[in-house]
Parts: C-alpha cells; sequence; structure tokens
C-alpha cells in the first residue's frame, strides 16, 4: 500500500498518537460526541479505526472512517494534511474490505485535498504524487498506472523537480519489470541513472534497490546473495523487499483472469445468493542481516488459519536489503496483515451490494511505522 521506493528517499517525521485501551475509547466518544479540533479528531479516528482493523473488524473500521471523513472534509483548506491523512487510511481500509469504489474515492480525496491546499512543493504533495498510480496497481489495471506515473514524471520535468522526475521513472522501470518487460524496465533505469540527480546518495540508494530487483527476477539463490552483499548496509531505512515468489491466485481469480485475455465471458460470475467472508491473518518474521527471513509464523488470524500455510512459505522465501544487526543478533521483526476476500458488487438478480467473487490477497505491513496512519500539521 501504500510505495517502498519513495519512502527511501522521501521518509519525513509525523508525530504520532500512541493511546489505547480505555483511553482510546474515551478520546474516540469525546471527538465523536463533543468535538475535536481537526488534527486531534484525524488522529483519533484514525487510531481507533487502526485498533478494529486489527482485529479483523473491517467494516466497523471502514464506517469509523466514513464518519471521520465526512466531519472533517469541509476542514481541507485548514487542516489539509489531517484531512488527507482521514482520507488515506479510509482508502486502505476500503481496499482490505474489498469496496473498491470507495477506495477509488478516498484515494481522489486524498489526492485533490493535498493538491488543492498546498504548495506544489510541499513534501506532503510530494509523497502523495504517486497515490493515484498505485491505486490502479491496487485495482490491477497496470496500463493506467503506466499512464499515471508517466504524467508524474511529465509534470515534474516541467516543475524542475528532479527527485520526483526521478523517482517516477524508477517506479516506471519496476512497473515494467512486474508486466514481464525486462528491456523496458531496463532501458528506464539506465534512463533514471544518467540525470544529474542520480548522483543524491538518497536516489543512489533508490536506484541500486531497483537494479537488484531487475537482476533478481533472473538470478539464482546463489547470485540474489551476491547481489543483496554488493547492495551494501544502510542503517537509515528499514530492509526493503528484493524479491519474493509470486502470491499464487485462487482457482476462481485464476479462472477468471484467463477468461479476461481473450475477452472471453467471466466463469465465476456474482449470483444473487453469493455472501462473501474475509479471510485475514498475521504472520510474523525475522529479516535476519543477510536479507533472509527466518521464524515466519501465523501469529492470528479469523477462524481457521489452514488457508494461509502457503503464505508461511512465501514469506520464508524472500529476499531483503541486508542490515548490519544494529537493531539486534537476529535483525529486523515484523508483521504483516494478509486479507484475502471478493470485492463488492451488485449481482445479477440482486439490489444488494455485497462481497463476492473470486478472492483476491491484500498485505499490509503492520510494523511501519507503529501507527500506520498517522495525520500531522
Amino acid at each position: 500500500m501504500i510505495g517502498l521506493l519513495f519512502v527511501l528517499a522521501m521518509q519525513a517525521a509525523t508525530p504520532d498518537i500512541i493511546v489505547s485501551g480505555k483511553r482510546l475509547d474515551e478520546a474516540y466518544q469525546a471527538c465523536v460526541e463533543q468535538g475535536c479540533p481537526p488534527l486531534r479528531d484525524a488522529q483519533v479516528l484514525i487510531a481507533f479505526a487502526e485498533q478494529q482493523f486489527r482485529q479483523g473488524a473491517y467494516q466497523r473500521a471502514r464506517r469509523t472512517l466514513a464518519a471521520a471523513v465526512a466531519r472533517n472534509k469541509q476542514n481541507a483548506a485548514i487542516a489539509p494534511k489531517p484531512v488527507a491523512a482521514l482520507y488515506e487510511a479510509y482508502a486502505t481500509v476500503s481496499l482490505h474490505d474489498g469496496e473498491m469504489d470507495v477506495f477509488k474515492k478516498a484515494v481522489g480525496g486524498q489526492v485533490r485535498t493535498l493538491r488543492e491546499n498546498l504548495p506544489r512543493d510541499d513534501p506532503a504533495v510530494t509523497a502523495a504524487a504517486f497515490a493515484t498510480g498505485d491505486m490502479w496497481l491496487a485495482l490491477r489495471d497496470g496500463r493506467t498506472a503506466e499512464r499515471s506515473y508517466r504524467a508524474v514524471e511529465r509534470q515534474a520535468l516541467a516543475d524542475g523537480n528532479a527527485t520526483l522526475a526521478m523517482l517516477a521513472t524508477l517506479r516506471r522501470a519496476e512497473l515494467a519489470n512486474a508486466r514481464n518487460d525486462p528491456a523496458g524496465a531496463a532501458r528506464l533505469l539506465a534512463e533514471a541513472e544518467a540525470r544529474p540527480a542520480a548522483t543524491d546518495p538518497a536516489l543512489r540508494s533508490v536506484s541500486q534497490v531497483v537494479r537488484l530487483r531487475l537482476a533478481a527476477q533472473r538470478a539464482d539463490d546463489g547470485q540474489v546473495d551476491r547481489l543483496v552483499r554488493e547492495i551494501g548496509h544502510d542503517t537509515t531505512t528499514r530492509p526493503v523487499l528484493i524479491w519474493g515468489p509470486p502470491y499464487e491466485p485462487t482457482a476462481e481469480a485464476a479462472a477468471r483472469d484467463a477468461a479476461a485475455k481473450f475477452d472471453l465471458r467471466n466463469p465465476v460470475p456474482a449470483s444473487s445468493s453469493d455472501v462473501g467472508s474475509i479471510q485475514w491473518v498475521d504472520i510474523g518474521f525475522w529479516i535476519k542481516p543477510d536479507g533472509k527471513t527466518d521464524d515466519a509464523e501465523i501469529l492470528r488470524g479469523s477462524r481457521s488459519t489452514g488457508w494461509a500455510g502457503y503464505l508461511v512459505k512465501q514469506v520464508s522465501a524472500r529476499r531483503y536489503t541486508g542490515t548490519d544487526g544494529a537493531a539486534g543478533a537476529r535483525g529486523v521483526y515484523r508483521v504483516e496483515r494478509f486479507s484475502l476476500r471478493g470485492t463488492y458488487q451488485t449481482p445479477t438478480g440482486s439490489l444488494i451490494n455485497r462481497r463476492g467473487g473470486p478472492g483476491e490477497l491484500e498485505v499490509l505491513d503492520l510494523t511501519l511505522p507503529d501507527t500506520k496512519i498517522t495525520a500531522s500539521r
């Protein structure tokens, strides 16, 4: 979700709200019943919704954030960053809940709030530059995502924003690689590395990660080990994913996608009797100093977690950039939420919008940062 490459180069501190249990419940009730300033309202409501989300109450978290957005959207001019943070949280929860139309609208609200109320060079505007492209990627529309990233690149070049332009080019290189176009990815990477901005240490680190990811697609285990060592150890950033086995789609999703390639009718359309549920698990694992993972395990989940065994295997095979072990001999511990769900739709023969259709997987890092989405002035 939320772009790891962009985080590497553009991290900015924002104040977190760390409240839990009874204190958070009381703060939530006070803001709902008595009203709070926009910043406080955003912080409390996001923390409260995150608590609901972590407990698997996706719909309740989405309703919490929907109410917060409705209450605060008129404050966009005076508090654009808190309002944008509410939209961002609303988008994240909606994506995991399968409400794709709401997800799109929330991302649009986030981007629009920042662009209309802050200078173009404000770090918050810059940080949201790729939100629309990332949204299209989440919707499995790589072509539109590419157009979005290209638009960011063109605008950045016109504005003289060399950093953002290079990041956009690198984002396009990664997308080309993901779409099985290694030649296009290599061309875009070379284009980015030829720019004067490539001498910036932070951007050089980002381009190294992209180069490593491209190489890892074609490398065996021994070559990946060598490539990870070559990138060096950067203690200023968390380990970044270099390679992992692809997630296998469910049988229904695979059949639907295969039919779509040939413009055939969906072989598994949602029926009027479909009522799709959500299955989720939290998987914890160590990222060792050499970039390998260790002790991947399911920490908790919804009902039976037997379906998620293949996800433990996927996590166990990942490779990350290394660290120097300063965080501890075992490395860095991470917890990720995996949500398997259909999407909201109105099936033929029904007037009720409900979750259904093939299950699709969404993944969210629950350990970056401690409070997932923060609000700042």
